[in-house]
């Protein structure tokens, strides 16, 4: 004889002490258990997918470069392929830095993505392309995420 009762969400068997459980009350119980947590397990809605985990491990990644002083360079990226976004700036440097006596602004911060970017930086891929600006680029304006012997952090988003 089966059990007298079943649990009230999966059905499965709930013997109280008159019962006789039988082996196929465990095999049925064993498929109902199979079929649930196979399904759940599946369902991409409450779980993550393998792609997504290794998206979600690898949230960020960090390369540093030396400045070369060459008015453009490729910089190849660490981490995740791919970033989405990213921020880059001049380690030991403020973002900006004035000079009130040749009345020019040297810029060592930016964001960069692949839909857009602050102007000296672009995104594409693995590969970060930075400019050095020789001469002012608007007004006073220099763009300086190359200058010579000048450490870089570019820190990526995926």
């Amino acid at each position: 004889m089966s059990s007298s009762a079943k649990t009230p969400y999966l059905g499965l068997n709930k013997w109280v002490s008159s019962d006789i459980p039988q082996r196929e009350d465990f095999v049925v119980d064993n498929v109902i258990l199979e079929n649930a947590i196979s399904v759940h397990h599946q369902d991409t809605t409450h779980h993550i997918t393998s792609a997504e985990r290794t998206k979600w491990n690898n949230a960020y990644s960090i390369t540093t470069y030396t400045g070369n002083g060459a008015s453009s360079r490729a910089v190849t990226l660490n981490g995740a392929a791919n970033p989405v976004w990213g921020i880059v700036f001049a380690a030991g440097k403020t973002p900006d830095v004035t000079d009130f006596s040749n009345t020019a602004d040297y810029n060592y911060f930016g964001i960069v993505s692949a839909n857009g970017s602050t102007s000296g930086l672009s995104l594409s891929g693995n590969t970060l392309t930075v400019s050095q600006s020789p001469t002012a680029v608007h007004g006073k304006e220099y763009r300086s995420y190359n200058e010579v012997s000048v450490t870089y952090v570019c820190i990526t988003f995926a």
